[in-house]
């Protein structure tokens, strides 16, 4: 099994032709009741690494509109940026209310 404890374990696994699980944490799910915007999870389809740079790598992704498949982009976070559990690693992004928020959950598969 593969362990990913530091970004620099998942920068070391991320591979070309390497299968990456995702959950876009970020998919909107109407208003609440007051009229802010809700939000829940989406499990993505499983994604092959197509390209790997030094500072991104890039995952097969199916363009619906376009029907083709692109490469879809990601920059590696920052230490800072993440948490780490159950070898999964969660890249976090500040909201308006400066509360670090989870965005993206990725694991190697």
């Amino acid at each position: 099994m593969q362990t990913i404890n530091t970004v620099a374990d998942f920068k070391r696994l991320i591979q070309i032709g390497v299968k990456v699980g995702c959950i876009f944490h970020m998919e909107r799910n109407g208003r609440d009741e007051v009229g802010n915007v809700t939000y829940k999870d989406l499990e993505r389809e499983e994604r092959e690494v197509t390209i790997k740079q030094t500072n991104s790598f890039a995952l097969k992704t199916w363009q619906e509109t376009k029907q083709k498949f692109v490469d879809s982009w990601c920059s590696y976070p920052k230490a800072t940026e993440v948490i780490i559990k159950d070898n999964k690693i969660t890249i976090l992004e500040q909201n308006r209310e400066g509360n670090k928020i989870p965005v993206l959950t990725y694991w190697i598969n």
